[in-house]
């Protein structure tokens, strides 16, 4: 999915980690994966598949880690692209919208956080960032500007892809809000 020899590089990487005390049991270095699924899939409960992915990366390739995270995949960007050609968008956009789990809403990345762009402009999340939609006014758009009293409590700009974060156990940048 990634591109040829990404999975081996990966794999290298992920050693190298490894031997610098990531990941390893003790250290206090710790270690993060991230996975989504493979097509126009939710992805499973982390807790779910965490210890099965443990297993077969330590007996496959000596691979320790401490959490695995799982993210579902947006419908923006290159992932919107093939779920369009290949006739799958509004499947899938039901599927997202027919797995809703009004519990993800309090820890939704974008009800705490914000995300800043290469140029300073502000976005309430990074999705919104691909998207190229800032917030709005009257909270401040740019760094320069930053007002928390005006961003705490902002309406949020939303749009069919948030329905990504919202399904199942939810998805955030530190993967499922729902356990």
């Amino acid at each position: 999915q990634r591109g040829d020899g990404v999975f081996d590089a990966s794999i290298k990487a992920l050693r190298r980690l490894n031997d610098l005390g990531y990941g390893r049991p003790g250290s206090g270095l710790v270690l993060s994966l991230v996975c989504n699924p493979v097509g126009a899939y939710l992805p499973p409960a982390q807790h779910a598949i965490e210890e099965d992915y443990r297993r077969e990366l330590r007996a496959r390739f000596g691979v320790e880690f401490n959490h695995l995270l799982t993210i579902t995949n947006m419908p923006i960007a290159r992932f919107k692209g093939y779920l369009e050609r290949s006739g799958n968008y509004a499947r899938y956009m039901g599927k997202l919208a027919g797995a809703f789990n009004p519990a993800t809403v309090p820890g939704l990345m974008c009800r705490g956080l914000v995300s800043v762009g290469w140029d300073g402009t502000l976005y309430d999340c990074d999705f919104n960032q691909m998207l190229d939609m800032p917030i709005h006014a009257p909270a401040p758009s740019h760094i320069r500007d930053f007002d928390a009293a005006l961003l705490t409590g902002r309406p949020i700009r939303t749009g069919d892809h948030c329905l990504g974060c919202t399904a199942g156990g939810g998805s955030s940048c530190g993967g499922a809000i729902e356990s």
